[in-house]
């Protein structure tokens, strides 16, 4: 849940909150690195074993490293949330929450990735034709959807106690309302993919780029990817989900205690509020509830009437 109050998100936020608890995010760091470690040394054992590797297992970590995503997630969840975070704890507590989503997420991550690999060596070596082109674009647009996608529903995941397809569906509504975050996301990530290329292509020794981007791995890649993603999603969830649930939870005792004060509303009065999608709300004697709310107090209606006339004979 969020402890935030009014918040002000911004550099100076960001990077205070980054390095005020740097020591605690390596330590997080390292908890996530070394099933990491454990998963890519096993994947390069199989590949000298086997004499190579095919590019469907080393995908193959997506999965295997979604429990340890929910507990990383979780730990910069917390710093963005409340300024500050207990590592260890978080972390595992993180995990112990959410591995279930994260793993189910992860496998539709894993069959989106394969797809997009399985679509670029489709396309090389091919002509550039109109067909081709338009079907590149529509590629790039549904992989920046489902991005913004998983940068919501990664954030919702680990803040607010919600089902699998809740957290989906609200991910979707927020592309658009959370799209200024989203592109704040993509360009830090970029900044920072970047980097690293750039150490790959200038340093050319072999052993001393494996060592550097090893060091960076293990102190400070993981973390930091993580939370730039919780921070900026995380402004637009708080805003549009966590806030209005945290009040629902709140307001939810006053309702059902008002609906005892609305017994004289016959079936009549109720069933044109009943039409539409059961989560909307309606506007009934002076507050909003659930349309469900109001089905539900039609049944109770209609079985007081039944247990009447069941005296009555």
């Amino acid at each position: 849940m969020s402890y935030t109050g009014e918040r002000k998100y911004n550099l100076t936020d960001f990077f205070g909150n980054y390095f005020g608890n740097f020591g605690r995010l390596l330590v997080a760091n390292l908890l996530f690195c070394l099933p990491l470690a454990v998963f890519v040394g096993g994947l390069m054992l199989v590949a000298q074993l086997a004499s190579g590797v095919s590019i469907f297992l080393v995908f193959m970590l997506i999965p295997l490293m979604s429990p340890f995503f929910a507990g990383l997630t979780n730990v910069c969840r917390k710093l963005t949330a409340t300024r500050s975070v207990r590592p260890v704890k978080d972390f595992f507590s993180g995990l112990k929450s959410n591995w279930l989503f994260f793993l189910v997420n992860s496998i539709l991550v894993y069959i989106f990735t394969v797809s997009i690999w399985a679509s670029v060596q489709l396309f090389r070596g091919m002509g550039m034709s109109m067909e081709i082109i338009a079907f590149i674009i529509t590629i790039v647009l549904t992989a920046i959807l489902f991005i913004c996608v998983e940068l919501s529903a990664v954030v919702m995941a680990v803040s607010v106690d919600l089902k699998f397809t809740e957290i989906i569906k609200n991910s979707f509504i927020l592309v658009l309302k959370g799209f200024t975050n989203h592109l704040k996301t993509l360009f830090s990530l970029f900044f920072a993919v970047t980097l690293v290329y750039s150490l790959v292509v200038l340093i050319r020794e072999p052993i001393t780029l494996s060592v550097i981007l090893g060091l960076f791995t293990l102190t400070v890649l993981p973390t930091l990817m993580m939370y730039i993603i919780v921070y900026n999603s995380y402004q637009t969830v708080e805003r549009l989900v966590i806030k209005p649930y945290e009040q629902q939870k709140k307001d939810e005792p006053v309702r059902q205690l008002d609906l005892r004060q609305d017994e004289s509303l016959t079936i009549e009065d109720l069933e044109p509020l009943a039409k539409g999608d059961p989560e909307e709300y309606v506007f009934l004697n002076g507050k909003t509830i659930k349309r469900k709310t109001v089905l539900r107090m039609i049944e109770v209606r209609k079985n007081n009437v039944k247990n009447r006339e069941l005296t009555d004979v």
